[in-house]
């Protein structure tokens, strides 16, 4: 079982974000398990017929890891489709903790660069999703949307506290305190919009 790697994004440089195009090797498949993406050789645009995502890299990786500083996981973990196991997790304090203004300014940051990286521009900002949701009449503070990666009928995150008793995702409380390693990898397009998805790699229950 892994731990936390510590990873806070003061040690991160977002500007160093790479990436490489993959292409959809047939468009007439409509099964997302059966697609098949081949790497473009030529460079991509975002309006490409068969744009399938773009690979990120940083540095070795093909993905691009933080540790998140501790947060309140508002609602445990949501089942939200087939498969599909998400985390709200709050930037708490956002306004008067340096820490959390900090870690919230890099995922902005990332997006931003995810956005160059696509070619996007400024008028069509709107195209990226961002994975922070904001209550529009600014009663809440603002929280981070992440994936629990769910593959052959088990989680891809490990989950740990010091705390007595072994910990399982599914028993995760409302409004828990978390720390997280999570990572980006792919920029998916679907219906003429650009979906990052942060996925947790492990939790820390405290």
């Amino acid at each position: 079982m892994s731990r936390l790697e510590y990873l806070t994004c003061d040690k991160l440089n977002v500007s160093k974000l790479r990436h490489s195009c993959h292409l959809c090797d047939d468009m007439s498949v409509t099964k997302l398990s059966e697609k098949t993406y081949s790497k473009c050789k030529d460079k991509c645009i975002k309006d490409h017929p068969c744009f399938g995502h773009i690979q990120l890299h940083y540095f070795k990786n093909d993905f691009f890891y933080v540790t998140t500083p501790p947060m309140k996981c508002l609602f445990g973990v949501q089942k939200n489709g087939f498969n599909n196991f998400q985390m709200s997790l709050q930037f708490t304090d956002v306004d008067r903790d340096p820490v959390m203004k900090n870690f919230y300014g890099f995922i902005e940051d990332t997006e931003f660069q995810c956005m160059k990286l696509l070619g996007l521009t400024e008028h069509e900002g709107d195209r990226l999703m961002s994975q922070i949701r904001r209550d529009k009449k600014g009663k809440y503070e603002p929280n981070l949307s992440v994936k629990l990666p769910f593959r052959y009928n088990k989680f891809e995150t490990d989950i740990y506290t010091d705390k007595e008793g072994v910990p399982n995702l599914l028993q995760i409380p409302s409004f828990a305190r978390v720390q997280c390693d999570i990572y980006l990898d792919k920029i998916w397009k679907m219906n003429e919009k650009f979906y990052g998805k942060w996925k947790v790699k492990c939790v820390y229950l405290l």
